[in-house]
């Protein structure tokens, strides 16, 4: 009987763990609860803190892993489109995160372990200096997660208020990692009040909880800093950057487009004609309300035509002496952009090495490849940046010469074949452009690094910037992966104050202003898995905020983790030892 009441414990106790991490994933797109991230930890936390014997360690991480593959499995399942097998490593893998976070907690921070202590303002005390611990461990390890091979950040804790700008607006202050550290104090400090109330309505007594009040006014003072950032950012002087993004919808499985070269060169042109048509009719119409109130009109003309990653299918062959070259079918579509409009071209392209043979380019053998974002200026050389973070089983397969049989597995899972990888990029400068006589300099981003916050403010300058992104989520099909790429992206405009211009094959194409709002290009359904052009405006500051996380970046939270980690080990140890 005993054993059996002991097992039904037992699955109850996992149960609350694995519904606990399944519930979180709702607060994500597509689902959106936001409202769920700041309680869906509570249910975990208990589980955690009512765990006592021996084995604390391993059952913590026990407890913390099945949490995490409640979380992931279902955070990550749109990787089911290219590989199921995929869903399942990738959500073995980042469960790992939750788990040692789960093992620190249930051994070192939980405060439940010594109920003897009654002094009212120590217990104020353990509270807040563990649901601080608990807070900077699991930030410190949002931001392990973001760079361990190679990283995947996505869907922090904090991401969860992309859609509440107010309390996002604290992400320029220690990242959306932060964010996500102050979800978790609140949790924290919360649940361990509930708790003391309980008692003491059981002993028929009612007392003051200071630390739930600290911690519900460091809630309110991260709202109110978010209304005055949005008011400071929304008054600040700007350039309006006007931009053409044209999104074309090309279908694919995993990287392979199903598309003829010929297919989606004219769709570009054709998307880019009707685009400059748009404008027209938007500016005839701008000066026929001109006419009739006699006031200026506000005309509309593109600065910057943008196109997203690899848009074109001929390669940009470029030599180390700084000479380009493109193939011909690629030239004679950017021509037929050129005679649409007076603008600059930006797009992501395949770039490949090439060497002078007298007065042409050639390829050497075994050339390096690159993912990359070249500009083309009206009346300025041609640039390029060559994408740094490169993505695991989508650009490159690690040690695939030593372990041939990862490639059979990717083209098995993935059903296409891998045709090489790409080398990766070390240029950390932004890229100049002039635009009506004012200098603005590109902070550029291809694919998902604009979910890698350190890699994007290395490219931050004390002038008027904008980041542009270029990517490709249609190996995603029409899965929630755009709309968490999406979401995540916005925090970069958000924690170094750039507004991002940002351009999909399919997926999300829109502009996110520095305090995270967005216009998006959708259909008249409100689809963004949509084929058609964005005419938009990009405003610009003049003077840009300088945050304190583009000066910092990380290391603030993980001296916070390793500081509060040291503490409660070795206050635990000196515990045991006077126990």
């Amino acid at each position: 009987m005993d054993q059996t009441h002991t097992l039904g414990k037992t699955l109850l106790r996992w149960f609350i763990v694995l519904f606990s991490g399944v519930a979180l994933s709702w607060a994500y797109p597509e689902c959106n609860w936001g409202i769920i991230a700041w309680f869906a930890l509570i249910p975990l936390l208990f589980v955690l803190w009512s765990t006592t014997g021996r084995k604390l360690k391993r059952r913590g991480f026990a407890l913390g892993y099945l949490f995490g593959l409640g979380f992931f499995l279902c955070n990550v399942s749109w990787l089911s489109t290219v590989s199921g097998l995929g869903v399942v490593v990738l959500g073995a893998y980042l469960a790992i995160y939750p788990a040692l976070w789960g093992m620190v907690v249930c051994r070192w921070m939980n405060p439940w372990s010594e109920s003897s202590i009654n002094h009212r303002w120590l217990v104020v005390y353990r509270s807040l200096g563990y649901a601080f611990a608990q807070g900077a461990l699991w930030a410190a390890l949002e931001c392990l997660r973001g760079w361990a091979l190679t990283g995947f950040g996505w869907n922090g804790l904090g991401v969860a208020m992309h859609d509440q700008p107010v309390m996002a607006q604290c992400a320029d202050l220690f990242g959306v990692a932060g964010l996500s550290g102050l979800m978790v104090f609140f949790q924290s400090v919360a649940l361990q009040v509930v708790r003391r109330m309980i008692k003491e309505a059981k002993q028929g007594r009612r007392r003051a909880h200071p630390d739930f009040g600290i911690a519900a006014l460091l809630v309110a003072a991260a709202f109110v800093y978010g209304v005055w950032r949005l008011s400071a950012e929304n008054n600040k002087e700007h350039f309006p950057l006007r931009v053409c993004l044209v999104q074309l919808n090309v279908p694919q499985v995993a990287a392979r487009q199903l598309w003829t070269a010929e297919e989606i060169h004219i769709g570009y042109e054709e998307e880019v004609e009707k685009a400059m048509l748009a404008v027209e009719q938007r500016n005839q119409a701008a000066l026929e309300k001109s006419a009739q109130t006699e006031t200026e009109g506000d005309l509309f003309y593109p600065d910057w035509l943008v196109l997203p990653e690899v848009a074109l299918t001929g390669r940009l062959l470029s030599a180390p002496t700084g000479e380009h070259a493109m193939w011909q079918q690629s030239e004679l579509t950017i021509e037929n952009f050129r005679s649409q409009g007076d603008f600059d071209i930006l797009l992501g392209m395949g770039e490949l090495e090439a060497v002078v043979d007298g007065e042409m380019l050639t390829i050497p053998e075994s050339p390096q490849a690159w993912n990359s974002l070249v500009a083309l200026p009206r009346a300025a050389p041609l640039q390029r940046f060559q994408k740094r973070h490169l993505v695991m089983f989508g650009e490159y397969i690690p040690l695939v010469n030593e372990l041939p049989w990862l490639k059979r597995i990717y083209e098995q899972q993935a059903g296409t074949t891998f045709d090489g990888a790409f080398s990766r990029g070390t240029a950390v400068d932004p890229m100049p452009m002039i635009v009506r006589d004012q200098k603005i300099s590109v902070i550029p981003s291809i694919c998902f690094e604009d979910t890698v916050p350190r890699e994007t403010r290395l490219f931050v300058r004390e002038e008027p910037q904008v980041i542009v992104n270029v990517t490709n989520d249609g190996w995603f099909a029409q899965s929630a992966a755009a709309t968490q790429h999406f979401a995540n992206a916005k925090f970069r405009a958000i924690e170094l104050r750039r507004p991002m211009i940002r351009c999909a094959n399919t997926g999300v194409s829109g502009v996110i202003t520095t305090t995270g709002f967005a216009q998006k290009l959708t259909d008249e359904n409100g689809n963004h898995f949509t084929r058609g052009h964005l005419l938009a405006t990009a405003k610009i500051p003049l003077h840009p905020t300088t945050t304190l996380y583009q000066k910092c970046g990380d290391w603030p939270i993980y001296m916070a983790a390793m500081v509060s980690l040291i503490a409660v080990i070795f206050l635990n140890r000196r515990a045991s030892a006077e126990g």
